[in-house]
């Protein structure tokens, strides 16, 4: 996954290994993301088609399929080949041989999700509370009609909302930053104490972050699955954000500090990074 790190974080969804016998493939179909197809071992070979408008039907619960379709790639993939399909092509793959394949998905959240994961954060936080009012008040011919004026200052209403910077940054990288699948979490037993995490540092240990993890930062705000990581230090974030494995160097002269010792300790003893041994 590290070479695809030049790609946004907060785009990358997943990785998926399948393994296919000659002949196997789930179908046509269709994805709303961006695949990157990495072909491993064996052969398999994969058509894609023109992004037109399909008609998907379900010949299985779990299975979302559209019509067979013209191929505008058709291509036998070999070890080592990566095949890129934007969101919205057709494309359908069967083994030659028996394969397997790395699917590393890039999801990009539609406007329904951030508009729901946004009314959530504002019912949780008890924001929005300020009431329409309406002081200029006029008598008007016909009392059914619902005026432009009218409809202006509730559209401002709720746009004022959107339009707070440190509410809107805060949302989002607690909505973007919760893991999409379940992550494979062993919280330590017996759990660690901060003297602990801090002398096992400064004895040059690395700690590891959990695979699959979401760490990221927005602004000057670190978030990890869904939660803020509130500390000033943002060296030792930015650290966490950007590296697998980090040490006492990369996190500098946070460590000394009690309260990110305290911080990191909640973390490590949640599961989300962890010592080799």
């Amino acid at each position: 996954m590290k070479p695809f790190r030049v790609l946004s974080d907060w785009r990358m969804d997943d990785l998926m290994i399948s393994f296919s016998v000659p002949g196997g493939g789930v179908g046509p179909h269709l994805d709303q993301y961006d695949v990157f197809i990495i072909q491993g071992k064996g052969r398999r070979r994969w058509r894609v088609g023109e992004k037109i408008s399909m008609k998907q039907h379900c010949p299985h619960p779990d299975l979302l399929q559209v019509e067979p379709f013209e191929a505008i790639i058709d291509e036998e993939m070999l070890p080592g080949d990566i095949l890129y399909i934007p969101p919205g092509f057709p494309h359908e793959g069967y083994a030659i041989e028996d394969s397997l394949n790395y699917s590393v998905g890039f999801r990009a959240p539609n406007a329904r999700e951030l508009f729901s994961g946004f009314a959530d954060y504002i019912l949780a936080n008890e924001l929005g509370n300020h009431r329409y009012s309406d002081p200029g008040l006029t008598f008007r011919d016909n009392p059914a009609q619902i005026q432009t004026n009218e409809l202006d200052t509730l559209r401002s209403m709720m746009r004022e909302l959107l339009e707070q910077p440190e509410t809107f940054q805060h949302w989002f990288g607690e909505f973007i930053s919760q893991s999409r699948h379940e992550l494979d979490l062993a919280p330590p037993e017996p759990p660690y104490e901060s003297d602990e995490i801090y002398d096992l540092l400064k004895q040059g240990e690395e700690l590891n972050r959990l695979s699959g993890l979401r760490v990221l930062r927005v602004d000057e705000q670190c978030f990890v699955n869904g939660e803020l990581m509130d500390t000033p230090h943002i060296h030792a974030t930015d650290a966490l954000c950007q590296y697998d494995k980090v040490n006492a160097e990369l996190l500098g002269d946070a460590i000394d500090d009690v309260r990110f010792i305290s911080l990191l300790t909640a973390l490590v003893n949640s599961g989300y990074w962890y010592f080799n041994d």
